[in-house]
């Protein structure tokens, strides 16, 4: 090309592969630093976009994250899947917020405790840009 016009490509590099580890509880650990029983992670679930994630732990909490690197690329997302390109981004959550969903009972009628534990988390239809989900212990379904 004339002018000083030229374009060029400039190669992307590959992200830099994940850095996998195995963790039941949230947060940084030190060595010989004691999990408490109430923070490991007992449900975790995805909503249908992906987008956000539900976990649940022995203590009762739901900590939902928000997917932080989407980009809108005005395609659909089943038209994005069907695609084949590299990954350019490994996905990345943030904290959205957290709140107790469910507190220790006891079932007086079978003598029997009933811990809080979250066995089962599951997203259910969003509305108006609401979000809501449906947690379980071993009795009751919250919504």
């Amino acid at each position: 090309m004339n002018g000083g016009d030229e374009v060029v490509a400039v190669p992307v590099d590959p992200p830099q592969p994940l850095d996998w580890r195995f963790s039941q509880v949230f947060g940084e650990r030190t060595a010989g630093e004691e999990v408490q029983e109430v923070d490991i992670i007992s449900a975790i679930e995805f909503d249908k976009t992906g987008d956000h994630l539900a976990t649940g732990d022995r203590g009762g909490r739901v900590v939902l994250f928000e997917r932080t690197d989407t980009k809108d690329h005005g395609v659909s997302r089943r038209d994005l899947e069907r695609m084949e390109y590299p990954i350019s981004r490994h996905p990345e959550f943030r904290y959205k917020t957290e709140f107790q969903s469910h507190e220790p009972e006891f079932d007086y009628l079978k003598s029997l405790e009933i811990e809080e534990k979250i066995n089962k988390i599951r997203w259910c239809q969003a509305a108006n840009g609401a979000l809501f989900l449906l947690s379980t212990n071993d009795k009751t379904i919250k919504f």
